[in-house]
């Protein structure tokens, strides 16, 4: 203490006025850094495929396009870490709170949506809700539930007694629930042929592959996760390794996957010339 009141006695007026701002100045970075919450660059962005920057829409993950293309469903957790869904309106300001879940997926006609939920005793089961009003409706257990194009089934990922993963198919007039293949993560064509999916390779990384709904041909595709068809059925985004993080990519079954941007699950917008995806900046 006596070396440094001998320093402090030894400065000018000016040089101690000067050494404060600067003390004070860092004291309020240091403040900010660590008070501030996520910046609006870290949540869900829409990337134009012609090209084009990418744009801010809101924080949040899991993005699910409307079909009319007015809207964003997306997954945010509230202030006690309780995840729920909203929707955002493209062009908004201000997300609307639907439900308390995440993954959701929208019905073909825009007026529900199905949704991954927790029940009172911690298991994910699947729901749907209409967004006219009511209330939740349980369906099975499960998760990453994908309506098909017609209406009539709900594709979702599950585990059996032994905890394997696999998919399953859920009849919205009958209830029955069949068991479809391996995997995880199940996404229509929007034809409803075919169920891209997410199965575990040899080396226990993620890979994509496509079942034929008639001959229950399984294709493999290429490695990633989050799979989601183009609205003409052509192409398929999905999430994949990049040098640093996870990057989106675009492919055509027996072609190469072409990089599109950094980013994870990818969502597209209904006339396929956009993709909404979850990025760290």
């Amino acid at each position: 203490m006596g070396a440094i009141a001998h320093w402090w006695g030894n400065r000018t007026t000016w040089q101690r006025v000067v050494i404060l701002l600067v003390v004070l100045w860092v004291i309020a970075a240091v403040i900010f850094v660590l008070t501030r919450g996520p910046g609006p660059q870290a949540g869900i962005f829409t990337i134009p495929l012609a090209g084009g920057d990418a744009s801010f829409v809101t924080q949040g993950s899991s993005p699910a396009w409307s079909p009319d293309g007015d809207t964003i469903l997306l997954t945010s957790e509230d202030e006690e870490g309780v995840p729920g869904i909203y929707a955002f309106p493209i062009g908004g300001s201000e997300a609307t709170f639907v439900t308390n879940g995440k993954d959701p997926a929208w019905s073909p006609d825009g007026e529900a949506i199905a949704f991954a939920g927790e029940d009172d005793e911690g298991n994910i089961s699947i729901y749907t809700i209409d967004l006219g009003g009511g209330e939740a409706v349980f369906l099975t257990d499960g998760d990453s539930p994908a309506w098909s194009p017609n209406g009539s089934t709900i594709a979702l990922g599950t585990s059996d007694d032994a905890d394997n993963p696999g998919i399953y198919l859920f009849d919205l007039e009958t209830t029955e629930v069949t068991f479809l293949t391996d995997g995880d993560e199940p996404s229509w064509s929007p034809d409803g042929s075919i169920i891209a999916f997410v199965g575990e390779n040899p080396e226990g990384g993620s890979d994509i592959y496509t079942i034929d709904m008639t001959t229950s041909e399984v294709t493999f595709i290429t490695g990633g996760d989050d799979p989601a068809w183009s609205p003409d059925g052509i192409m398929l985004a999905l999430t994949g390794a990049a040098e640093v993080g996870t990057a989106i990519y675009i492919i055509e079954p027996g072609s190469d996957a072409v990089m599109i941007s950094q980013g994870g699950q990818p969502t597209w917008s209904p006339n396929g010339g956009q993709l909404a995806v979850v990025r760290d900046e």
